[in-house]
């Protein structure tokens, strides 16, 4: 199934949060977008609506932190 771009963010940073044993450890916004393959300028409209939304919280400028819902939401797309 094909997967939106925030769909793809918030499931990488979920990856890349549990692989590191911190599920909650910040993460490098852009790191994650470009992972993903997502310009900065989509990742910053990606994140902003994500915390809008309650699915990560800012963490300084260019880090951030999932919620449990942002990782409910990563786990309901396994």
């Amino acid at each position: 199934m094909a997967r939106t771009k925030d769909e793809r963010f918030i499931i990488c940073a979920y990856e890349t949060a549990t692989s590191s044993g911190d599920l909650y450890e910040p993460l490098d916004r852009y790191a994650i977008g470009e992972k993903v393959g997502i310009n900065r300028k989509g990742v910053d409209t990606i994140c902003r609506l994500l915390a809008q939304a309650n699915f990560i919280k800012p963490v300084g400028k260019t880090e951030f932190k999932l919620t449990d819902n942002g990782k409910d939401l990563a786990e309901s797309f396994a």
